[in-house]
């Protein structure tokens, strides 16, 4: 695979010894779905897909369950953790790619208020998600980019390289402004939702990190 953001795709033929590689377009790497223009929306289109079939498991399964302990497990374990995992790399910057994951919660919620009865206003699931103590999928990915930096922060991640591309940001004068890293400007949404940037620009937006 050849990894370029240029409209013009790269043609060339690779070898090793006298063996020639086949191009690709996609190509799964420790669960995550990587594409030539590394902008992740492959990887969140399957991850989407995959979560509704294994949601219509869980309704196929679960539609006599009347504990709201058992189906949280089964949502959590088995969808959930799906849209989740790895998040700290993928984590989506437009909105369409946000509300596609965010459907998948919406389907759980519809089917968790019907089974358990719970009185909700049609489309608005928000007594259904403070009645499961569930959090929605974007606060969830806020809380695991914090984790992940804190982490990296303290040492219980051991990875120097990451650890070298953040900057602390260090006033030469007393000012009121309290946030703790310098962020480099970007031209682009791609570059700005970098990874280590991202998790850089949302410590910056709370008050309580790193605690």
């Amino acid at each position: 695979m050849s990894f370029t953001r240029n409209r013009s795709v790269i043609a060339f033929q690779y070898k090793i010894y006298d063996s020639s590689l086949v191009s690709v377009t996609s190509v799964k790497d420790l669960g995550i779905l990587y594409n030539p223009t590394l902008d992740f929306r492959s990887h969140i289109e399957s991850s989407y897909c995959r979560a509704l079939k294994v949601l219509g498991f869980v309704k196929r399964i679960a539609s006599e369950f009347k504990l709201e302990s058992s189906l949280k497990v089964l949502y959590g374990s088995l969808v959930r953790s799906i849209v989740e995992y790895g998040s700290v790399l993928w984590d989506p910057h437009t909105t369409s790619s946000s509300l596609q994951l965010e459907r998948v919660q919406r389907r759980f919620l519809s089917f968790a208020a019907y089974v358990l009865k719970i009185d909700h206003v049609p489309h608005d699931y928000f007594p259904v998600l403070t009645e499961l103590h569930l959090t929605s999928p974007v606060d969830g990915r806020v809380t695991a980019n914090l984790s992940f930096l804190r982490k990296l922060l303290d040492g219980s991640i051991d990875a120097p390289t990451l650890l070298s591309s953040i900057n602390f940001k260090v006033p030469q004068r007393s000012l009121r402004s309290s946030t703790i890293f310098s962020i480099p400007n970007c031209s682009t949404n791609y570059g700005r939702n970098n990874p280590i940037h991202r998790m850089m620009r949302i410590a910056n937006e709370q008050p309580s990190f790193p605690s």
